[in-house]
């Protein structure tokens, strides 16, 4: 049995997303079960439209959790709204299923956050290998973003001190109830996913406050959530690219003032270039964390308040009694309509990314055509420079060697020079033939 935090008082509350990988799940939740007792905490569970697996898991295998079940995609950003309207604690830590925290994650993130005043702190994230996936991520003027890795960032993936960062991965970051309270709640425009963990990173440091990576709290992340839903068409790696399309607009839209003023995105993906346009956007975030930490705030922007288009109804989640909650049927319905329509916007991009793959396909076989005509044309050329150069020697052979007398003295009596000029035409027409 997997017993999770159920601290009477808690001073943090882990809300963690589950969403269909029961294996992953079950990993995510043993962490957590042993992890030390260092910071009272409770534990609230998002099952995100689970399958019977992962359903089971929760409710026989586990105890100590509330439970919050959604038969509708809730995605991250709905969902830590739907776990932060039954969480109790004054500091919410979110996590997915793909999240194994180290043991004693919890106590650096806690630590830093209440020394540095930060509104957000993250753990840092490992891969399966152990290598470092990132610290954080910096933000770009157009809205891309690049991950802070020690390739792109030693100097960060080194420190053992925290580190500022744009924005943080909600795969393990913690976050205070009044910066969140501040910024609107998680925003739900950007549902189901991409641009969340980036709006409520932007969204905190418009409030004079500081986003920081932590490097004394450790989490093994396995990423790819976008490929687990089998059942769904909302899923695969084209999904995250019309969505982070979908979203920048949108994105930019809300923020556009205060992103213009960031450094520029990389000109092209080669590494080098990657690299200083990273840290160029580095040095922006350490001069606006300098800024923060001298008094030098700045107000909130206006009109930067997040949607709550699903969990903005009243009564969100309703109360079921034993620690498990129902996601409100209204908000439900909603999410399910969403979905919909989702679907169909999400197909008429792949017919339309489709037929700009297939325009230019048709473009480059036609160049290639040209290309293959030009060629022949050439070698049809070079053909006919073989058929006049050997006609061409075969005439001199019959003039010099034939009994063509007169002829022959005339061409003797040519000047040497004459003939030499005559001997590198002929070089030439063998030159062209090769």
């Amino acid at each position: 049995m997997i017993r999770l935090p159920s601290a009477e008082d808690p001073a943090v509350s882990l809300i963690v997303l589950l969403d269909g990988a029961a294996e992953l799940g079950e990993r995510c939740l043993r962490a957590i079960a042993a992890d030390d007792d260092a910071v009272p905490c409770e534990t609230v569970i998002l099952l995100n439209d689970p399958d019977t697996p992962l359903e089971e898991l929760v409710r026989k295998s586990t105890v100590g959790g509330r439970v919050i079940v959604s038969r509708a995609n809730a995605g991250p950003g709905v969902g830590w709204n739907l776990g932060a309207a039954v969480a109790r604690a004054p500091r919410l830590a979110t996590l997915h299923e793909d999240s194994e925290p180290d043991a004693g994650w919890l106590a650096p993130l806690c630590d830093v956050m209440s020394e540095s005043g930060a509104g957000a702190v993250g753990s840092r994230l490992y891969s399966d290998d152990g290598s470092v996936q990132n610290c954080g991520w910096v933000l770009f003027s157009d809205a891309g973003h690049q991950q802070i890795t020690a390739a792109v960032a030693a100097e960060v993936a080194a420190s053992p001190e925290p580190t500022p960062a744009d924005f943080l991965s909600g795969a393990a970051m913690l976050v205070d109830r009044e910066a969140l309270r501040a910024a609107g709640g998680w925003d739900e425009r950007f549902h189901p996913a991409v641009f969340v963990d980036i709006d409520i990173g932007t969204a905190i440091w418009s409030q004079g406050r500081s986003v920081l990576s932590v490097p004394s709290s450790g989490v093994r992340h396995t990423s790819g959530a976008f490929d687990r839903r089998p059942n769904s068409a909302l899923t695969g790696p084209r999904l995250r690219l019309f969505l982070l399309e979908r979203h920048r607009h949108r994105f930019l839209a809300k923020w556009g003032a205060a992103v213009r003023s960031l450094a520029p995105a990389p000109a092209d993906a080669r590494p080098e270039t990657i690299e200083a346009a990273v840290q160029a956007a580095l040095s922006h975030t350490r001069d606006r964390f300098e800024r923060v930490h001298s008094g030098n705030r700045r107000p909130a922007h206006a009109g930067a308040m997040a949607e709550l288009r699903f969990t903005g109804a009243t009564d969100p989640v309703l109360d079921e009694g034993n620690g498990t909650y129902a996601v409100a049927p209204k908000v439900e319905e909603a999410l399910n309509a969403a979905e919909a329509d989702l679907v169909n916007e999400y197909c008429a991009w792949l017919v339309k990314r489709e037929e700009e793959i297939s325009s230019h396909l048709t473009g480059a076989q036609e160049a290639l055509d040209h290309c293959q005509r030009n060629i022949a044309d050439l070698q049809g050329r070079i053909a006919d420079d073989e058929r006049a150069y050997q006609e061409l020697a075969l005439a001199y052979d019959r003039i010099i060697n034939g009994n063509t007398w007169r002829l022959r003295t005339l061409i003797v009596g040519i000047p040497r020079r004459v003939r030499a000029a005559l001997a590198r035409l002929l070089e030439a027409i063998r030159g062209s033939r090769a």
